[in-house]
């Protein structure tokens, strides 16, 4: 049995209702199999309002010790909107602000690694000068985070620039700091068709989380486990081969229907299967 059976297999935030409570919320993730609840914080309102909440930080807090369900994880994906490389002061100062809040929200609740999406600005406006931009970011965004002693991650996306663990691991070695690492989403590196077996020992030890979904050619949300094009056994052998240590998180979204939650078992029981096999 390999020991990545022994890692921790965590839920995505937005498999579950954004109405229920957190002790709902965390006690749904348990009773589903799972190790530990991901946090999500985007730009919504009801969301962005948690990172400054002193009431629903303590609410988060009450229910991760009565349901024995820690928040291991955060997707910080404020810079969608508010990209980190935008030529625009503005922006990237709003955008600041906003992952700032978020790694002193992450230390307060107990949050490990936070993970930022890999965007350095919309596809169209997309160039060196953004990309530099975005650089400069994200260690002002490190040496934040080392202050709070709250790790601090760049997810693989399906843009060009932060698609692959390769491009995030060159960006890790530059800024240098134990506090800025690789999150690898296997869906979106199959969906972009990334060959994984020379992909993730790029990021190596540098891989602190493994977002654990099915894809398609072109389709990285939405398809059910077991019937998309990502090859699980395959992937998962390559970071057993590398000595993964990390965290696992199985993303879905539910949209607000409460019947996916009849689901979430299932998912839970296909990838402890999956990595059971290895």
């Amino acid at each position: 049995m390999s020991y990545l059976n022994n890692l921790p297999l965590g839920l995505y935030e937005k498999a579950v209702c954004q109405s229920l409570p957190w002790e709902k919320k965390l006690t749904l993730a348990r009773e589903s199999g799972f190790d530990y609840f991901e946090m999500s914080v985007d730009t919504t309102p009801e969301r962005l309002a948690r990172l400054t909440s002193r009431e629903e930080i303590l609410e988060i807090r009450r229910a991760v010790e009565s349901t024995n369900c820690p928040i291991y994880t955060m997707a910080l994906t404020v810079n969608r909107t508010y990209p980190a490389g935008s030529l625009d002061a503005a922006v990237r100062d709003a955008g600041q602000k906003l992952v700032q809040q978020g790694i002193c929200f992450a230390a307060e609740v107990g949050i490990r690694v936070v993970h930022l999406a890999g965007y350095d600005e919309h596809v169209p406006r997309c160039s060196r000068e953004t990309e530099r931009r975005f650089t400069e970011s994200m260690a002002e965004y490190a040496a934040f985070a080392a202050r709070y002693g709250v790790i601090l991650a760049v997810e693989t996306m399906e843009t060009e620039y932060m698609g692959s663990c390769k491009n995030i691991a060159r960006l890790v070695r530059e800024l240098d700091s134990p506090y800025f690492q690789c999150y690898a989403d296997i869906g979106n590196l199959t969906a972009r068709g990334v060959d994984l077996a020379a992909d993730i020992p790029e990021g190596g030890s540098h891989i602190v989380g493994i977002h654990l979904k099915d894809a398609r050619p072109g389709v990285c949300r939405d398809v059910p486990f077991g019937e998309g094009i990502v090859d699980f056994q395959r992937a998962l052998a390559i970071l057993n081969d590398i000595h993964y240590s990390g965290f696992f998180a199985a993303e879905m979204w539910c949209y607000e229907h409460p019947e996916f939650h009849g689901y979430l078992p299932e998912v839970c029981a296909f990838l402890r299967c999956e990595i059971s096999k290895i």
